[in-house]
């Protein structure tokens, strides 16, 4: 039996969590909906607003179980070294947070959210009779991304490669394409250019006319950083003692491994929006220059997967060891296709939660994850994934013996 104090305790750092998120969308929504913009900038931003206050629900009910357990056995010294391991484990995450927070804060690019409504609204772009010259406007860039984020080959088609040598030597460097900072058909060399003017553009937009967002923004990143190393603390602590808690805790531990499963297996949602996020902004200022943001995503989605892939290996310990074998290689296989899948899998995301999405999209989503909610709340999980009873177990290797006698 766990501790009030302990309930106490992650039910306050969880319910901090959550209003940080909702305080961020909900900012989102107020500043920019009168302008018609707060669901084209969730979409187009889906792995900040949409995943947090939607998907982070269901990963903050699903987790508040076990970290209950780990936080009343570490904090209450029933595991050997549990106070001093709880408090490195509290010093890494706060550390790791605020140089992430500080890293992505410092990026060379600023967001279109951080620039004001008023202001995106405004831009009617600059006219040139060069077509390479031209700037889009604003809502011209974004009318053009949802449309062609539809078609059936995506954004993928429109990606190319601003590295200064492969621009230099590459002869692909002069193929024609469409460039959505000017709206025109230019080569892949000249919208490079353009990409690097819009960049410029959206920082002195937002250096001149800032949202009220942009500040909300980078207060609530820390929270979400230390969210995200928190879930991932969590579960890997889980797995670490897993025999110690089972023995502390008994039937408890084996009821939080279905929705932690549940849970991890969702959080993978985050590597793969952010990576469909970044490869659609990459279409208006990648031009071969870099920043920490950019660089580390592929380690996020790497980290995350493996993260998952324990905690789905945690609950599959329940299962009778034939069922555990199948459903391991299951895994492997879905893990390989996905890995065969990765591009179709970031376009799928970019029409329908990205910037090809809309409240539709939006609003099947939220009931979706809120059906997972309700099945992890009420305990419900499919009745062929349950292990078998200990007691049906011996009741058959008995009937086994006598069968064999």
């Amino acid at each position: 039996m766990t501790r009030l104090s302990s309930r106490i305790i992650v039910t306050v750092v969880f319910a901090v969590f959550y209003l940080a998120f909702l305080v961020e969308t909900g900012a989102l929504l107020i500043e920019f909906g009168p302008e018609r913009l707060g669901i084209r900038m969730a979409t187009l931003f889906a792995h900040n607003f949409l995943f947090f206050p939607i998907v982070g629900f269901l990963a903050l009910v699903a987790f508040w179980r076990p970290t209950v357990l780990i936080v009343d056995a570490l904090l209450w010294g029933k595991v050997k070294l549990g106070q001093a391991t709880l408090a490195a484990v509290v010093l890494v995450v706060t550390c790791l947070s605020v140089f992430l927070s500080s890293a992505f804060g410092s990026s060379n690019a600023r967001s279109l959210f951080e620039v004001s409504p008023a202001a995106l609204t405004a831009d009617r772009g600059v006219m040139s009779e060069n077509d390479a010259l031209r700037r889009a406007s604003v809502q011209e860039i974004l009318v053009k991304m949802k449309i062609n984020a539809l078609s059936e080959g995506g954004l993928s088609e429109f990606q190319s490669n601003c590295d200064a040598e492969w621009l230099q030597f590459a002869v692909a460097a002069d193929e024609q394409k469409l460039c959505f900072p000017t709206g025109t058909i230019i080569s892949v060399k000249e919208c490079c250019a353009a990409r690097t003017r819009f960049r410029e553009f959206i920082n002195a937009s937002h250096a001149a006319a800032p949202s009220d967002l942009a500040g909300i923004h980078r207060l609530i990143i820390p929270f979400k950083m230390t969210f995200l190393l928190t879930l991932l603390a969590v579960g890997i602590l889980l797995v670490r003692l897993r025999k110690r808690l089972t023995h502390l805790y008994g039937a408890a531990v084996q009821n939080v491994s279905f929705p932690i499963a549940v849970g991890g297996a969702l959080m993978l949602l985050w590597p793969l929006m952010n990576a469909s996020y970044l490869d659609t902004f990459s279409l208006l200022t990648s031009d071969g220059s870099s920043n920490v943001y950019r660089v580390t995503a592929p380690l996020y989605a790497l980290g995350f997967g493996i993260w998952s892939l324990l905690l789905i290996f945690f609950h599959l310990r329940t299962y009778p060891s034939q069922m555990e074998i199948a459903l391991k290689g299951a895994g492997a296989l879905a893990a390989v296709l996905g890995v065969l899948q990765y591009e179709q899998i970031i376009a799928y995301l970019s029409r329908t939660l990205g910037i090809g999405g809309g409240i539709v999209a939006v609003v099947v989503f939220i009931v979706g994850i809120a059906a997972l909610v309700a099945s992890v709340m009420l305990g419900h999980r499919p009745e062929f994934l349950d292990p078998p009873a200990p007691e049906e177990e011996t009741g058959r290797s008995e009937e086994a013996k006598e069968t064999t006698s």
